[in-house]
């Protein structure tokens, strides 16, 4: 046992980061997709790099040999006519996601915008091109059409499966935007396009973070578990994406507002 986090003078192990997964409904060879957000959680109690491998260890003993884990490590300087360079880009959400990527034999994906990082029984099935960074064999549709979990670690303001369900439902206030690039994969090099359905500035509108969190917290699937000073959020993302299609075929304004 590890202590790892300390909190309001309380200490936090490892043996209850997993047993925390497990009251989450996190089973042996789920599919998991982990978006993480650190800093708001309690003090780290190991240094650093043993503190991110401890978390990361408790992710693969919850979800087993069988299971897959998957975090983003997005990287967003293709967007600036800047290279994609699959070992060396490095991600720009979060210390975890970065150390993650750079672990023996976890592999990334080619989107050069939204990649994802992954390791785990069904590695490969995640690791198709798109010509879309939200559409077809994005790692979001392949997620969906495989029943994985969605997971939100720690307070995170951003819902990014949203963009999944604003690409398939065509929504008015976003439009595809092609960019054009180099990726290089080690002595690979290539030239690739890829679109990304952008927000149209022109509009006004953008994602209501509450309006989201209203529809989504009420799916059967929704688990939330408190832990050292900041929340652990699951959904099954098929129904995710169910219930979020469901309001805006209703309602075209059900996640967004305008500013």
């Amino acid at each position: 046992m590890k202590y790892i986090l300390e909190y309001n003078c309380k200490k936090y192990s490892d043996i209850d980061l997993i047993e925390t997964f497990y009251q989450l409904g996190i089973k042996n060879g789920d599919i998991l997709c982990v978006h993480v957000q650190l800093f708001k959680f309690g003090k780290p109690l190991l240094p650093r790099n043993e503190f991110l491998q401890t978390i990361l260890e408790c992710f693969f003993e919850a979800i087993g040999k069988d299971g897959t884990l998957i975090m983003p490590t997005f990287t967003y300087n293709f967007c600036k006519n800047k290279i994609y360079d699959k070992q060396e880009s490095k991600s720009e959400v979060g210390i975890l996601t970065e150390y993650f990527r750079k672990l023996k034999n976890v592999q990334r994906t080619n989107d050069p915008i939204f990649s994802f990082a992954i390791k785990g029984s069904n590695q490969k099935i995640f690791l198709k091109n798109t010509t879309s960074c939200f559409g077809k064999n994005s790692i979001y549709d392949i997620l969906v059409k495989k029943n994985g979990k969605y997971m939100i670690f720690g307070s995170n303001e951003g819902h990014a499966l949203v963009h999944y369900v604003e690409e398939k439902n065509k929504t008015f206030c976003r439009y595809f935007k092609n960019f054009k690039g180099l990726i290089v994969d080690k002595h690979n090099k290539k030239n690739i396009n890829i679109n990304y359905y952008v927000r149209d500035l022109k509009l006004s509108y953008a994602c209501d973070i509450y309006k989201i969190r209203n529809i989504v917290n009420k799916i059967k699937s929704y688990s939330k578990k408190e832990f050292a000073g900041d929340t652990i959020e699951i959904y099954n993302s098929k129904e995710y994406v169910q219930a979020i299609n469901q309001k805006l075929t209703n309602d075209k304004l059900a996640i967004y507002k305008k500013f």
